[in-house]
């Protein structure tokens, strides 16, 4: 491979040229965010789920900094699986890019590696550069949660992280250039968006699409890269189609109890194997689990476990089309409020409630009728809490019943204002 030649492929902005990449493209939320950030030392590590947008953000990045950096001071450089075959490749490239582009010391610049969990021991690479105190800004991006716990053990108080999530509601509006103005005034636009959002969720290059069929093979291609690629070649196990099975299986599900040993029967799997392939499937953003909030951390690992999707669209891989979602909507609805939360526990002791968050207990009840709460009542109550919160469809008001304060509030109103 001619490197040099890949490079500058890869940085047309050397030689002139605009960042056809982001041209047209608003910018995710995270990006401001992490802005703030480049004029600290530390390495910036960018995870998430694949195509939520990773590289875009990268890019977004960089053409902010060429308004004010020489452009060859910046470098970007994505790794594929056959350069991650080649254990010298960082040191080969940056030293074709100091010998051949900026033709002086290689410091005072800015470095994009993109899925650079490719390249083995890379965070023993970047630690050595770093090290050397020459003010080169390593901005990384990777797919797996596996990636960042190894650069935190290998690279303690030399690195910030930041998780570029699934779009959540607000953003996915945002990117549809929807401006909300007044919530109740424009409760009929927001109602039809989150139905689009239903079928569309978390993925930016899904947001104008309308074909339910290119929908569903996308987000198939992206869990078959995960699991027949990705988690195998981290993890070295064989089964991945079981794996593959498994999550199928979990999938149609959300917001279900997650049984081990019914997954261990089910495919003639250990009860151990059937824990490992879910943990598996948590690392690489497929699946998030919600513990039991009961007893002691170790007491809460060993009880139930909820299992939520890391953006309620997976779904869409496994269904023949959008009827299929609408007749799951309740309990897609529960996933969306579990991944706008970043929700970690619910309650289960007698009675149960969908989502305890910041000793509030969050009850999901997206029906057409009023519902049933006495259970959140009585967690409520037991949690000496003085307040719950119910996610409805469309039922909004407040009451105090046996002197806890209950409001109703509707998902597409609840998603608006609780990501602001």
């Amino acid at each position: 491979m001619d490197l040099i030649a890949e490079a500058i492929k890869n940085n047309p902005w050397w030689i002139g040229k605009e960042i056809e990449k982001v041209k047209g493209l608003k910018k995710r939320f995270l990006t401001q965010e992490i802005v703030k950030y480049l004029d600290n030392p530390q390495i910036i590590a960018i995870i998430g789920l694949r195509r939520v947008g990773k590289t875009i953000l990268m890019h977004h990045i960089i053409e902010g900094l060429l308004s004010k950096t020489d452009a060859k001071r910046i470098l970007y450089f994505s790794f594929d699986e056959i350069m991650g075959k080649d254990p010298e490749i960082i040191d080969k490239l940056l030293n074709v890019y100091e010998n051949e582009i900026l033709k002086t010391e290689l410091k005072e610049t800015y470095v994009f590696l993109d899925e650079i969990n490719n390249i083995p021991d890379w965070q023993v690479i970047l630690k050595r550069y770093y090290d050397l105190d020459k003010k080169i800004k390593f901005v990384v991006s990777g797919s797996s949660s596996l990636f960042i716990k190894k650069t935190k053990e290998s690279l303690a108080g030399r690195l910030f992280d930041f998780e570029l999530t699934p779009l959540n509601f607000r953003e996915f509006l945002y990117l549809r250039g929807i401006e909300i103005k007044d919530i109740n005034l424009q409760a009929g636009d927001i109602k039809k968006e989150l139905s689009n959002y239903f079928v569309k969720g978390g993925f930016p290059e899904l947001i104008w699409e309308e074909n339910f069929e290119k929908i569903n093979k996308y987000i198939k291609s992206i869990i078959e890269k995960i699991i027949l690629y990705d988690i195998p070649k981290i993890y070295k196990i064989e089964e991945s189609e079981t794996l593959y099975e498994i999550f199928k299986t979990l999938a149609l599900k959300p917001g279900a109890i997650i049984e081990y040993q019914k997954i261990a029967t089910a495919f003639k799997i250990t009860y151990q194997t059937a824990s490992k392939y879910v943990s598996y499937l948590e690392k690489s953003f497929l699946i998030r689990l919600l513990y039991n909030y009961r007893g002691s951390p170790i007491a809460r690992a060993r009880k139930s476990k909820k299992i939520y999707l890391g953006t309620h669209c997976l779904a869409s891989a496994f269904l023949s089309n959008e009827a299929g979602i609408y007749s799951n909507i309740p309990f897609i609805v529960e996933n969306i409020v579990a991944a706008n939360l970043d929700a970690k526990f619910f309650w289960r002791k007698y009675y149960e409630i969908d989502i305890l968050h910041n000793n509030m207990p969050i009850e999901v009840k997206y029906q057409d009728n009023m519902p049933n709460i006495s259970g959140a009542i009585k967690v409520t109550q037991e949690l000496k809490s003085n307040k719950a919160i119910i996610i409805t469809k469309d039922i909004e008001k407040r009451e105090i019943k046996e002197n806890i304060e209950i409001e109703y509030i509707p998902i597409w109103k609840w998603l608006l204002l609780e990501s602001e």
